[in-house]
């Protein structure tokens, strides 16, 4: 029921990043453009993924927000932009979840624990960030 909506929340959620997120006010073109994309895209489909499934195997997954984290080190940009960036997008994509939810009549206790499960994510993925950020600073 809610896999449907993910290209739209995503279109929304990069929009918003770029609209609210101050260092992230650029063209979403090249590299930059197709990163963003991508990880929002990843991101909306792993949680997913992990919540229909909470024994499905993710450790190979934990890279690609290891090395966001890499990334903003190596950048230049603070983490606070990318951990304000996964704050948005679990907000917009609650909200959606949410609409889609209650238009199928899902028990309101699924949505519930839709909206805890969400907050772990949102809490393993800035861990995951923070350590990739950590080593390149570290390393530097």
């Amino acid at each position: 029921m809610l896999r449907p909506v993910l290209p739209e929340l995503a279109d929304e959620i990069i929009e918003a990043i770029r609209r609210d997120i101050e260092i992230y006010r650029r063209p979403l073109t090249g590299v930059f453009g197709r990163n963003v994309r991508g990880s929002v895209e990843f991101a909306l489909g792993r949680f997913l993924d992990l919540f229909g499934d909470p024994e499905r195997e993710s450790v190979g997954n934990r890279d690609v927000y290891v090395q966001l984290g890499r990334g903003e080190f190596l950048q230049g940009r603070s983490l606070d932009a990318l951990l304000s960036a996964y704050r948005l997008g679990a907000r917009m994509s609650w909200r959606r979840f949410v609409e889609a939810g209650r238009e199928a009549d899902i028990d309101p206790d699924v949505l519930f624990g839709l909206g805890e499960a969400m907050f772990a994510y949102i809490d393993g993925l800035s861990a995951e960030s923070t350590e990739g950020y950590a080593a390149a600073q570290s390393e530097a």
